[in-house]
């Protein structure tokens, strides 16, 4: 039954009972995430289906993301549909959402201008600054986790590492969160004690990536990934961050002979004057330096932005049923959980 909010209730049914998978479309630690057909409405959802283990982290993404996603509502998040729970798993029901940033960023058709960059960057910082005002770090942000629809509204999603924020110099988070090509200086260098600033950092890599169409900062390990941040902004020091000696792991590393680029139009050639400006103010290594959200749309590089463009995204590439079949109960049929085509 559909209410007037547009959430899908499915008064205590089971996943089969209510919906009708079409395909897979993601797959992560977390499981799996399928597009589905809502049985009694006909919508197409995005169902992530979380396998409950007995580990703790596990529970806690889930209570994050479901806490999360039922207490948040802007155009720029995706939007949470239902919550089904069975013996041993745990189904979030999401809008279906055409395609994500990183399939935006690979696609070789993709125009290289100022106007589609702007564009979906601009979308990005509202849903960010809308998030920190209510009080929630995201704290994995990167182009896979910026869903896209196809008529170009961005909506960022996956709050499995999400939190809630208190702005209070005592309280300690945890810092292995967040993808290490997107990870803030201070996280990898294992400070319990930060803020909001983290996305930050992760948006400027996203704005980077979507100027260069691959990572700005692709390590293959932490100290591989401190290395090349050093190759771009220096060696941290009292200068350039001055709580930086504070943290857990800086004296454990050191990049001595690391000057900041003279230039940045070789690290980010397609990049205008405006745009290197705004990158350099969000990869701060201090988060006291770097923009908030509601600054960083202040920017000029940001302002007059089109509220449409002419680029239509691809879709992203569903994956082949045959591929996930172990990642259902080996004592139910796969069939029945997929639609046939002529339903749709």
């Amino acid at each position: 039954m559909e209410c007037s909010t547009g959430i899908i209730r499915s008064s205590g049914k089971t996943l089969r009972d209510s919906y009708a998978i079409i395909a897979p479309i993601g797959q992560g630690s977390f499981g799996l995430v399928v597009k589905a057909k809502h049985l009694e409405t006909g919508k197409i959802v995005a169902i992530k289906r979380i396998a409950l283990r007995k580990d703790t982290r596990s529970r806690l993404e889930i209570i994050r993301e479901t806490f999360a996603l039922q207490n948040v509502e802007h155009r720029n998040v995706v939007r949470l549909v239902d919550v089904l729970s069975t013996s041993g798993l745990v189904c979030i029901v999401m809008e279906f959402v055409e395609t994500d940033l990183k399939t935006i960023i690979d696609d070789v058709y993709r125009p290289l201008n100022d106007a589609i960059t702007r564009f979906y960057f601009s979308q990005l910082l509202h849903g960010v600054a809308y998030l920190h005002l209510i009080g929630i770090m995201h704290r994995d942000i990167k182009p896979s986790n910026i869903l896209v629809a196809k008529d170009g509204t961005l909506k960022i999603s996956d709050f499995g590492q999400s939190c809630l924020y208190f702005p209070d110099e005592n309280r300690e988070y945890e810092n292995q969160v967040a993808s290490r090509w997107y990870r803030a200086p201070e996280l990898l260098y294992g400070s319990v004690h930060y803020d909001p600033k983290v996305d930050l950092w992760a948006c400027g890599c996203v704005l980077a990536e979507l100027l260069n169409g691959s990572p700005l900062f692709a390590g293959h390990s932490d100290m591989e990934q401190m290395g090349r941040i050093a190759a771009l902004l220096g060696a941290p020091n009292e200068e350039n961050w001055k709580e930086w000696h504070e943290l857990p792991d800086s004296n454990k590393i050191a990049f001595e002979n690391s000057r900041p680029t003279q230039n940045w139009q070789k690290a980010v050639a397609s990049a205008t004057v405006d745009c290197i400006d705004l990158l350099q103010s969000l990869l701060e290594y201090s988060p006291q330096k770097r923009l908030s959200a509601q600054e960083a749309l202040k920017h000029p590089y940001l302002t007059d932005c089109n509220e449409n463009i002419s680029y239509v995204p691809p879709l992203r590439k569903e994956k082949c049923i045959a591929n996930v079949v172990l990642e259902y109960e080996t004592n139910e049929k796969i069939d029945d959980y997929f639609v046939r085509f002529p339903d749709l």
